[in-house]
C-alpha cells in the first residue's frame, strides 16, 4: 500500500546521466505532469548529474527546450519555469570518485537548507554498462547510507543526535532502467552487488510495460471478474498468443541494437511480464509482495528450449537493409524478428502451448495477448469443414487499448448459419497521452511512495534470463542450428513463414 508518510517526506530525486534522451523523453515530462496534479511532495529537488560543465541555468534551459517537445498538445503551452526550479545540476564524471564525493556534500547542503533528512531516490539513466561502475561509487562514497531511519523523516538535528548506526532501510531508494544484466550471469552479478548496498524493498527496477493501464487490467479483468477464471486453464484453452510488432526500426540505436536483438529487448521483459500476469495464480492478496511472488512463480515454471530443441521452437528473422544502419555489424546475425514456441509446467496450463514473437519494422503495429479457447464438444461446426468454432480473449495494448471476446451466434435468417460476433471494451475514447510519460508518471509516483507492484522483483529478473539465455546461446553460435530468415520492411510476411515452428512442435492446435 501506499505510504502517505514517504509520499510527502521532503525527496531528492538523484539523476545520473541527466543530459540523456530519458530524462527529456521520459522522466522530465513525468514529473512536469506529476508537478501540476500537486503529487509531488511539496519539498522536492532534482540534482541531475553529468559530465558535461553546465550551470543550473543552463541545466534548466536545456531541459526547457528538450523536454518541452514531448509534452503533448495539450500543455504545449504550458509555462514550465516554476517547475523546473527544482531542478539543480552536478557535474562531475561517473567513473571518478571525486563526483561522488562531491555529490555527497551537494545532497548534505540541501538537507541543511530544509533542516530535514531527505529521502534519496537515485535513478540510473544511462547505458546498462555503467550500472555496476555507479553501484561500486555510491557503496565507497556513503551516498546510500541514509541519515534517517525506517519511521519518517526527521528533523537533521535529531538524526546527529543519534550516536548507533542507522539501517539501510527506507529513506534510499535506487531506480534502474532495463536491460537489467545482458544475461543470466550478469544479472545476479549485479544484484549480488545491490544485495549489498540495498535491500530489495529499496531496488525499483523499471520496466515500463508493467505501468501501462491495460497491462494493469489484466489483473482487474481476471480477478475482479467471475466471468472466466473459471475456464482460465488448460481444460478450456486451447493456446496462449503474445505479439509485439513494432513498425518503427532501429533508426538510431544500431550499436546497442546489434547488441542485443529483438529477443533480449522485449522479449526477456516486456512480453515475459504480459505472460506471467495473464497466467498466473490469484495472490493471496492485492499487495506488492504477493503479486511479484505470483509472477515469479508463472516464470520460474517456463519449459526450457534446449539447443537441441531450438530448430523446431525458435525462429528468427532480420530485415532486409538492417546490416547497413550504422553501429551494425556488416555481418550481423541479430535478429529484429522472433518467434519462441513453449510451455508452462504448471497444473493449470499443462500441455497448453505458449507462443511470443515480436519485430521491427512490421507492417503493422499490434501488441497484444490472445487467449483461444477449445471448440465445445460437440460442437455446432460447419458440416464437411475442418473449422471449428471457437471463441477467444484478445487484451489489445496497441494499436488500441481494450479487450474483445470472440463468439459466435446465428447469423439472422431462415438459413441456420453462424457468424463471428464481438463484445469489445475500450479503455478510453479519447486519445491517450504521450507516449511512455504516462507510464513513468505512475512509476516515479510509485516509487516516491515505496510501492513496488510495477517493478520487477530479482526473483523475476533470474527466471526471465533463466529462460532467455539457452536460446540466445544456441543463436549466437551461427547459423547451422537456427538460421537467420529475412523479410521485407514494413510487411508481415515473416509471421506466415515463421508458423513452420508451429508445424514443427508437438504443440499443433487442437482440432
Amino acid at each position: 500500500m501506499n505510504n502517505a508518510k514517504n509520499s510527502i517526506a521532503p525527496t531528492i530525486l538523484v539523476i545520473f546521466g541527466a543530459t540523456g534522451d530519458l530524462i527529456a523523453r521520459k522522466i522530465a515530462p513525468a514529473l512536469f505532469y506529476l508537478y501540476k496534479a500537486g503529487k509531488l511532495p511539496t519539498m522536492f529537488r532534482v540534482v541531475g548529474v553529468a559530465r558535461r560543465e553546465l550551470t543550473d541555468e543552463m541545466f534548466r534551459e536545456h531541459l526547457r527546450t528538450s523536454f518541452t517537445k514531448y509534452i503533448g498538445d495539450r500543455d504545449k503551452d504550458s509555462d514550465p519555469t516554476e517547475f523546473l526550479t527544482s531542478f539543480v545540476y552536478h557535474q562531475g564524471l561517473l567513473d571518478v570518485d571525486e563526483c561522488y564525493i562531491s555529490l555527497a556534500e551537494h545532497l548534505e547542503n540541501i538537507d541543511e537548507e530544509w533542516g530535514v533528512c531527505t529521502n534519496k531516490l537515485f535513478y540510473l539513466a544511462v547505458p546498462p554498462e555503467l550500472y555496476k561502475g555507479i553501484f561500486e561509487h555510491l557503496a565507497t562514497s556513503g551516498l546510500t547510507v541514509p541519515c534517517g531511519g525506517e519511521g519518517g523523516w526527521i528533523p537533521l538535528e535529531v538524526a546527529r543526535a543519534r550516536s548507533a548506526p542507522l539501517p539501510l532501510t527506507g529513506w534510499t531508494r535506487v531506480l534502474v532502467e532495463k536491460p537489467f544484466g545482458s544475461d543470466l550471469k550478469t544479472a545476479v552479478e549485479l544484484d549480488e552487488l545491490l544485495g549489498t548496498l540495498f535491500k530489495e524493498t529499496q531496488i525499483y527496477r523499471i520496466d515500463h510495460y508493467l505501468a501501462k493501464e491495460m497491462i494493469q487490467n489484466v489483473l482487474s479483468f481476471r480477478f475482479a471478474n467471475n466471468l472466466f477464471e473459471d475456464n482460465w486453464n488448460s481444460k478450456h484453452i486451447e493456446r496462449i498468443d503474445i505479439r509485439f510488432f513494432e513498425t518503427l526500426g532501429v533508426e538510431e540505436r544500431g550499436a546497442f541494437y546489434d547488441s542485443v536483438g529483438a529477443l533480449v529487448d522485449v522479449g526477456q521483459n516486456h512480453v515475459l511480464q504480459m505472460l506471467a500476469l495473464v497466467t498466473m495464480e490469484r495472490p493471496h492478496s492485492y499487495d506488492a509482495q504477493a503479486i511479484r511472488e505470483e509472477r515469479a512463480r508463472v516464470l520460474k515454471h517456463l519449459v526450457d528450449v534446449t539447443e537441441n530443441d531450438a530448430s523446431k521452437k525458435t525462429f528468427r528473422a532480420q530485415y532486409n537493409g538492417y546490416r547497413t544502419i550504422k553501429g551494425v555489424d556488416p555481418d550481423s546475425i541479430t535478429e529484429t524478428y522472433f518467434k519462441v514456441m513453449t510451455s508452462l509446467n504448471l497444473p493449470r496450463w499443462e500441455g497448453i502451448p505458449v507462443m511470443f514473437e515480436g519485430g521491427k519494422r512490421m507492417g503493422e503495429v499490434k501488441k497484444e495477448i490472445v487467449i483461444t479457447f477449445k471448440h465445445p464438444e460437440p460442437c455446432l461446426c460447419p458440416t464437411n469443414s475442418e473449422e471449428h468454432y471457437k471463441n477467444k480473449v484478445v487484451i489489445g495494448l496497441e494499436p488500441q487499448e481494450g479487450i474483445t471476446i470472440q463468439f459466435w451466434s446465428k447469423r439472422p435468417g431462415l438459413d441456420f448459419e453462424m457468424e463471428e460476433r464481438t463484445f469489445d471494451f475500450v479503455l478510453r475514447k479519447d486519445k491517450r497521452g504521450v507516449q511512455y510519460v504516462e507510464e513513468y508518471e505512475k512509476l516515479l509516483l510509485d516509487c516516491i511512495a515505496g510501492e513496488q507492484m510495477l517493478f520487477v522483483s530479482t526473483d523475476e529478473v533470474k527466471a526471465t534470463w533463466s529462460f532467455i539465455d539457452p536460446i540466445v546461446k544456441t543463436w549466437k553460435k551461427g547459423t547451422d542450428i537456427v538460421p537467420i530468415h529475412t523479410y521485407v520492411p514494413d510487411s508481415n510476411t515473416i509471421v506466415e513463414e515463421a508458423k513452420i515452428i508451429e508445424d514443427n512442435t508437438n504443440h499443433s492446435a487442437v482440432r
